[in-house]
Order: structure tokens, then sequence, then C-alpha cells
């Protein structure tokens, strides 16, 4: 893992901090600082895959679009798995 050299400085209101001590405390964290770079790299990752673009030339381009567009193909085994109740649907039997 790579050094922490790098330096944020936040200024927040005494409840704010009060707040996110006590989160930290109750989820463990080993202070603060780490609490709060944790959620901040969780959100900044979320944030950012939420942005995330990919770029075709014409001809695959046109071979993305063709396949999203075409009908779906029929597939018993997954229409199967779709249709089938899920663990949470199937209800347990009694003894």
């Amino acid at each position: 893992m790579a050094t922490a050299t790098a330096q944020i400085h936040l200024r927040t209101p005494p409840k704010t901090k009060s707040l996110l001590s006590l989160a930290a405390d109750l989820s463990g964290a080993p202070n603060l600082t780490d609490y709060i770079l944790r959620a901040a790299v969780e959100r900044a990752q979320i944030d950012l895959s939420n942005q995330q673009t990919f770029a075709l030339k014409k001809g695959p381009w046109a071979e993305f679009a063709k396949r999203l567009d075409a009908p779906a193909k029929n597939l018993p085994r997954l229409r199967k798995l779709l249709t089938s109740p899920d663990v949470f649907d199937r209800s347990t039997p009694s003894t």
C-alpha cells in the first residue's frame, strides 16, 4: 500500500465533527481520518462509475447497436431462471 503523503484540510461545524466521530467509533474505524477517507473514496468510486463511458469506432458501434436492437433470443433455461421463485419467494416447509 502506498504511503500517504498528500493532505486534505477540512473545516466543519462542531456538530458535524461529533456526528462523524461517533459514526467512526461505532464502525470500528481506527480513527476519524480513516473513516472519512474510506467513505469519501467509496462515494468517489460510485460517482465515477456512473460517469464512465466507452468509445467504439463506426464498425464496432454499428454491431453493438445492432445487437442491442435485436429481439431477445429464446433461451428456455434463462427464462426458467428468471420466472422461478427466488430463495426469498420460496416458502419454507413447516416441520
